[in-house]
């Protein structure tokens, strides 16, 4: 067996299932466990290499075609090692076809005893204020939402997890959802009166738990971003950092390394508003009025710009000679609703909530109509969807961001894919 620098054996495996040769070869731990096995020599590899590189605290860019077998070529080795994994997949899918199919084979292939978790975005899990304050409600955008949503509660009743995913016979697209589920600018955190009993908090603290969890690219980019979701607190601790389906990281970092405001956030804020302002500060007209008035600038500004899909930089925005007014008027209904919040935010948890995403917001706003800073030079644009408009502000280059975090601490990073280099280079990658 060939000894593995930094690397504590564990004393349940059997040591010579500790040799990766024997371990992928036609006769080894995988082939006893997974039927059809067959060694690869292109898989034996990468998983040396992967073993390397977790022992040194590099960095890995492996590029392993349809047939390599990559997902057991990293998976066997980060086992072995004895420290925290943080896996992140391109898609939820993937997440979920990672952490209930491959992973388990590769702790069966191992006899590994490792505490593993799955971790999602906040809007996977079911929030207990949010579906029991809009069943109370009873006001929904379409006539079968109030008879999923009571399916939903049932659920969140008996699940452990309040994973969407899990809620069998619901569908995970169902408008329902988004009456039981939190966001970044929603959740009351601590303040809430469900935190104890809070999916996401429970799911955190598994991850936090666990040995090798299991993320996706989303996930942990906003996280790694915007220290919102659970990631940022397992990477101090974390020995080794995963990312398949690494050719994507660059449009998914782009994405939320800049700044995106939709109209979707902003008819939220302006709903969500409007229902306490008439539950919680019926006696204060005023505010209801300002969250009708945003509702309005909101799809006003919307309406400026033509019914089919568009997509324009802030330059190419001339020809649209109607969105710079509709745009101030948007921007004037936000500041007088964020003015009348702040006289009212103390009365409920909610206004309260409501008033820190209406500042939040605006300085989103503000960020983006604001002139580019020649030292973070950055694409302004704008894309609007049949119903919605989206303002983006994206940064030319975001290798300099990501390169941050890859040298913060001693840390192996592995980055693969199925196409990571252009003709063999990997230049713009490392990039």
């Amino acid at each position: 067996m060939r000894p593995v620098p930094g690397v504590t054996l564990r004393a349940e495996v059997d040591l010579d299932m500790l040799d990766l040769e024997n371990i992928f070869s036609s006769a080894g731990a995988c082939a006893a466990v997974l039927q059809g096995w067959r060694s690869r020599p292109q898989q034996l590899a990468m998983a040396e290499a992967v073993e390397r590189a977790i022992a040194s605290n590099s960095v890995l860019l492996a590029e392993a075609g349809t047939g390599t077998g990559k997902t057991l070529a990293y998976l066997v080795p980060a086992l072995l090692s004895g420290g925290k994994v943080v896996i992140s997949t391109g898609t939820k899918a993937l997440q979920d076809q990672l952490f209930h199919r491959d992973l388990p084979a590769a702790r069966r292939a191992l006899k590994s005893p490792v505490k593993v978790a799955l971790l999602k975005g906040r809007a996977n899990y079911v929030c207990h204020h949010h579906l029991q304050r809009n069943l109370s409600d009873g006001r929904f955008a379409h006539r079968d939402d109030a008879a999923w949503l009571a399916r939903i509660a049932r659920f969140a009743e008996t699940s452990t997890s309040g994973d969407r995913a899990e809620a069998d016979g619901i569908p995970e697209d169902a408008t329902a959802w988004q009456y039981a589920v939190s966001s970044r600018d929603s959740c009351l955190g601590s303040e809430c009166s469900h935190f104890k009993d809070c999916f996401v908090m429970a799911a955190r603290k598994a991850a936090l738990d666990a040995e090798v969890v299991v993320v996706n690219h989303h996930l942990f980019f906003a996280d790694l971003w915007l220290k919102d979701e659970g990631v940022a607190e397992l990477l101090p601790a974390c020995n080794t950092v995963i990312l398949d389906e690494a050719h994507q990281l660059a449009e998914t970092a782009a994405q939320f390394f800049g700044e995106t405001l939709s109209t979707a956030q902003l008819l939220d804020l302006a709903g969500d508003t409007k229902r306490q302002a008439a539950v919680k500060a019926g006696d204060f007209p005023a505010l209801r009025r300002a969250a009708e008035d945003l509702t309005k600038a909101t799809r006003d500004l919307r309406l400026a710009f033509p019914q089919n899909p568009v997509k324009a930089t802030i330059a190419e925005l001339v020809r649209y000679d109607k969105w710079p007014d509709a745009l101030k008027a948007l921007s004037a209904a936000l500041d007088e609703m964020a003015k009348l919040l702040a006289t009212q935010a103390e009365r409920d948890a909610d206004l309260k909530n409501c008033f820190e995403r209406a500042l939040g917001v605006q300085a989103m706003l503000a960020s983006w109509q604001r002139d580019d800073d020649p030292e973070q030079p950055r694409v302004r644009w704008l894309e609007t969807t049949l119903s919605s408009l989206l303002l983006h502000a994206t940064p030319l280059s975001v290798g300099a961001m990501f390169g941050a975090r890859l040298t913060e601490r001693a840390q192996a990073w592995i980055l693969t894919s199925a196409t990571l280099s252009v003709g063999g280079d990997f230049t713009h990658l490392k990039t």
